[in-house]
């Protein structure tokens, strides 16, 4: 099993990854007791923890094991019980016939070989992985590990401080702790600072992009929102519910005596280098305030377009749309469905210094480099409308607005268009066509639309199967009849999948979300059909025929035949049941 009569420090300088000096002060240390040789070596700074285990399996000639990249099925965890892992620094990964491998971190451990094989009635094989890799895995297999959240919470809420009415004096002293070092770790502060600090961790590194803090008769609920669907979390006491929501308020500078009326705020956080802005609404309900913090990740890289989920055909389009210098490019679709994240990329893609970018958006949601941001406030008269007419006087060559509501709105927008800037905006409509409805209703004249608009991209997001349990599925005949002759060509047969569900995805089976699309380009024809009122399904029909526009149910299909989504998701969102025109 080892390699020779070599000792291990022996292997080691071998290797070339020890000095024989470093060896014999290790050496010096283990004398003393209670370590084993590559513990000592990697508390000394001697060696990095992987490169100590890898060698380690090296020199027993037994595989190593990256736990960080190997997912676990949940029934070969309960295999070995939780109090023997931990006890003995194991976990089991897989079991063929009546053999089950284990990772563990020491080999030599007999003892626990003996207690897996008694407990587990097989044959045990072992690989290696590092003490701390072996840990944080049954932390996040086992019970206690997933449990932790909660039970702390729970302690905390039922401690006697939590005060159901409590003094902002006492919340701006934890307010002014948690300036200094927000999250960085356990806040000896009043409980409810405790509480706050708690959710906001676990929420961020679950990918919540919101938090929802419920109060009902008895209960606090709280609930992550979490790639577009809302988990509950866990349910605390109620007396939890007035210091939490003290809190909230007191960080993001809110009236914390008023209960009665709906209030908006913010506040900046970090947590493990990285900046958070938290936008906060607090809306009064017959048990008390609901309070539902919007997370907003200003330390994420900005999305390229390429990272959207476009088909390489309609990237190339949209491109050559962003790229032109006059008109008015529309992204529509419902509330979530990712349209700012969209203009911000395109923004991204044309951003330079021989380009002045101005946007007005409702709210700011990401600083960028070299672009002037403002937002709507209504209070000081700045509207999208005035807003829009401030910044044609900026001297600006693209211009973001953030939305366009009303017949003002449109107006400046196509007047900005029509002398000479790029414009790109939003609007809530179900497709790209009903966009030229949409403007013809608030009043815009069609020969303004025609010559002012150069595309519409109409977007949903669907999520994306999780692909730590990603499985196939039984060939969907209803989705091959429905896409007809759009299958993508390939040699391989059409192939479904699916999400089997684990601890990654919260069992749902889906882990991130994607783009899917429609866009419509104007050429003359559209255009012309425009000037003349021409109703969405026509334009639709000439799109079809002219452009090759594709539907977004089409586009969302066609990803359930890359093995990206499933059709029950693209169902969800994208409801026309064909692409017949």
């Amino acid at each position: 099993m080892t390699n020779g009569k070599k000792s291990f420090g022996e292997f080691l300088i071998e290797t070339g990854v020890l000095t024989p000096d470093q060896l014999k002060k290790a050496a010096q240390e283990l004398k003393q007791g209670g370590e084993r040789l590559e513990q000592t070596l990697i508390r000394k700074g001697y060696l990095k923890e992987e490169l100590a285990y890898q060698c380690l399996a090296d020199y027993f000639n037994l595989p190593y094991v990256d736990l960080d990249t190997y997912l676990i099925d949940d029934p070969i965890v309960k295999i070995i019980p939780e109090e023997l892992a931990r006890r003995h620094v194991l976990i089991p990964l897989f079991k063929i016939g009546s053999i089950l491998t284990v990772a563990m971190d020491n080999p030599l451990n007999l003892l626990a070989l003996d207690e897996v094989r008694n407990k587990a009635k097989t044959d045990v094989e072992i690989t290696i992985s590092t003490e701390k890799k072996i840990k944080k895995a049954i932390d996040q297999y086992y019970s206690a590990g997933a449990m932790i959240f909660e039970n702390t919470l729970r302690q905390v809420a039922m401690q006697n401080t939590v005060e159901s009415s409590p003094e902002p004096s006492d919340y701006r002293k934890a307010y002014d702790l948690q300036v200094k070092e927000p999250l960085a770790g356990p806040v000896e502060a009043a409980p409810a600072a405790r509480m706050f600090d708690i959710v906001m961790m676990q929420a961020i590194r679950d990918r919540a992009s919101d938090i929802h803090f419920e109060p009902d008769e008895k209960y606090l609920r709280i609930r992550f929102r979490i790639d577009g669907f809302l988990f509950e979390t866990l349910t605390l006491p109620k007396a939890a519910h007035p210091a939490i929501t003290a809190r909230t308020k007191i960080l993001a500078e809110m009236d914390i005596t008023e209960t009665r009326l709906p209030q908006d705020g913010n506040f900046n956080i970090r947590m493990e280098n990285r900046g958070f802005e938290i936008r906060v609404s607090t809306f009064p309900t017959i048990y008390g305030e609901n309070v539902v913090l919007r997370i907003l990740d200003q330390s994420s890289p900005l999305l390229t377009l390429e990272d959207l989920g476009f088909s390489e055909e309609m990237l190339a389009q949209f491109r050559q749309l962003i790229r032109k210098t006059t008109g008015i490019l529309l992204v529509t679709g419902p509330t979530g469905s990712g349209k700012t994240t969209t203009l911000y990329a395109s923004l991204n893609m044309i951003n330079s210094v021989d380009k002045n970018i101005i946007t007005i958006e409702d709210p700011v949601e990401y600083r960028l480099s070299l672009i002037r941001q403002t937002q709507v406030n209504p209070k000081a008269g700045i509207t999208f409308a005035t807003g829009l007419r401030s910044i044609l006087r900026q001297d600006p060559d693209v211009i973001m607005v953030g939305e366009i509501r009303d017949l003002d709105t449109s107006q400046v927008a196509i007047q900005a268009a029509l002398t000479g800037h790029l414009v790109l905006s939003t609007l809530h409509t179900n497709d790209a066509t009903e966009a030229i409805t949409r403007l013809l209703d608030i009043g815009v004249e069609p020969y303004l639309i025609s010559s002012s608009v150069i595309g519409v991209l109409a977007q949903r997001l669907v999520r994306t199967i999780c692909p730590h349990c990603k499985t196939l599925s039984p060939v969907d005949d209803e989705t091959l009849k429905e896409l007809g002759e759009n299958i993508p060509k390939s040699k391989e047969p059409p192939a479904f999948y699916h999400g089997k569900g684990c601890r990654q995805c919260k069992q749902s089976g889906y882990l991130g979300r994607i783009g899917i699309y429609e866009l419509l380009v104007l050429n003359e024809k559209i255009k012309r059909l425009i000037s003349e009122k021409a109703s969405a399904q026509v334009i639709r029909e000439v799109a079809r025929e002219t452009t090759g526009l594709k539907s977004l149910r089409e586009d969302g299909l066609t990803k359930v035949l890359k093995g990206v989504t499933t059709r029950d998701e693209v169902d969800r969102v994208a409801y026309e049941m064909s692409f017949q025109a």
